[in-house]
């Protein structure tokens, strides 16, 4: 699905099986956020090949987490391409992966504030919360968030699992919810787009499921 000119969005709508959202942007560089599991990344081949790309025509992957279900298919599907995560996500992944995340070594890290792949600018924003070193990419020429496991429409992720911790991620929903924002683009479910729907959303969220 084209959500606007040069952003592809491939969602996972089998909510038997967990997978994430994946996002494409096509700018003079081919960058893709969170491909998912590695045995479900059909729908993003798919999603690729109606747009006329194969999976060695993407330049860089970026991993919100470092959770299988938005990281598998990084390395083993991707090859040809350069992953890269936080180093503070890297560290907790290691930890708690051992010698499976030798396949993993990002080719760089990411750290807080902007980055510039081909000719697209973006921000890197620090959310930890959901695993200690998660982060939100924020596209500002787009007011545009992808923010992995953080929030969702109606809804935040989780903080029990191994690494989670509830304080950091309502600190990380407070920074994000200052942002000049159109878009959120979740690891999960539902786009939430528009100003007054985000406005709404995050007092959804502040009402019902964090405070």
């Amino acid at each position: 699905m084209e959500v606007f000119p040069g952003l592809e969005a491939f969602f996972w709508k089998d909510f038997q099986i967990n997978n994430c959202n994946c996002y494409l942007i096509a700018g003079s560089s081919r960058i893709l956020i969170d491909p998912g599991h590695a045995r479900l990344v059909s729908h993003v081949r798919a999603g690729l090949t109606e747009k006329g790309f194969s999976p060695d025509d993407i330049d860089v992957v970026i991993v919100t987490h470092a959770h299988p279900d938005h990281m598998e298919a990084a390395v083993l599907e991707f090859p040809r391409a350069d992953m890269t995560m936080s180093h503070r996500e890297y560290d907790y992944f290691r930890k708690a992966a051992g010698a499976y995340a030798e396949a993993y070594v990002p080719a760089f890290f990411l750290k807080e504030g902007e980055v510039r792949i081909g000719d697209v600018a973006l921000q890197i924003v620090s959310t930890p919360g959901h695993t200690p070193g998660s982060i939100c990419i924020y596209w500002p020429d787009r007011k545009a968030l992808f923010s992995g496991d953080l929030v969702f429409s109606r809804g935040v992720g989780r903080t029990d699992l191994p690494g989670g911790n509830t304080a950091d991620l309502k600190k990380s929903i407070r920074k994000i919810a200052g942002l000049d924002l159109e878009y959120i683009l979740p690891g999960h479910g539902e786009i939430v787009a528009g100003k007054k729907e985000i406005e709404a959303n995050f007092r959804i969220i502040e009402q019902f499921s964090m405070f």
